[in-house]
C-alpha cells in the first residue's frame, strides 16, 4: 500500500486488508458505513480509488464561501 497516486485504484488485495473482509457484499458494505464512494463491479467486488479513501464523502465539508447566497424575500413584504 505505498507509493500510491491519489487517482489509483485500490486492488482487491488492498481492499481486502482495508475492509478485513474476504467477501465481496461485506467489503462493500464496510465501505458504504464509512461514506467512501465506490462501484461495484460485475463480479460484486467494490473498486474505488485511493483519493475517495482517503477523503471519503462524508468527511468532506461544505466551503461556505462557494455556497449560493440568497436574497431575503421576507423583506420584500
Amino acid at each position: 500500500m505505498s507509493d500510491k497516486k491519489e487517482s489509483d485504484i485500490i486492488s482487491d488485495a488492498d481492499i481486502e486488508v482495508l475492509t478485513g473482509y474476504k467477501i465481496p457484499t461485506k467489503q462493500c458494505e464496510v465501505l458504504r458505513e464509512a461514506g467512501i464512494f465506490f462501484i461495484t463491479r460485475r463480479d460484486g467486488r467494490p473498486r474505488t480509488t485511493w483519493q475517495h479513501f482517503n477523503d471519503p464523502l462524508s468527511h468532506r465539508h461544505k466551503d461556505v464561501s462557494s455556497s449560493v447566497i440568497e436574497p431575503n424575500f421576507g423583506a420584500l413584504d
